[in-house]
């Protein structure tokens, strides 16, 4: 599966501007960008992730405090 950014956007209920600023500040990155226009693709693993992000989101963390957590190596 790889799905287009607004696909992608649709698809977990958030705007592709969030998914740039995800990108930008390392939350989420896209699983591939095409070289030659830049666009970015999103996969399973992303729409795992999402899911992840959005789960703490609804329990009020801080975005930074989400990407700790989800890049502890003894996160599972």
């Amino acid at each position: 599966m790889k799905l287009h950014i607004r696909e992608f956007a649709k698809l977990a209920g958030v705007s592709v501007r969030t998914l740039h600023f995800y990108d930008e500040i390392g939350l989420l990155k896209p699983s591939s960008v095409d070289e030659q226009n830049g666009y970015r693709y999103y996969d399973e693993h992303s729409l795992t992730r999402m899911q992840e992000i959005l789960f703490y989101r609804e329990l009020d963390f801080p975005l930074k405090e989400i990407r700790m957590v989800l890049s502890s190596p003894d996160y599972d």
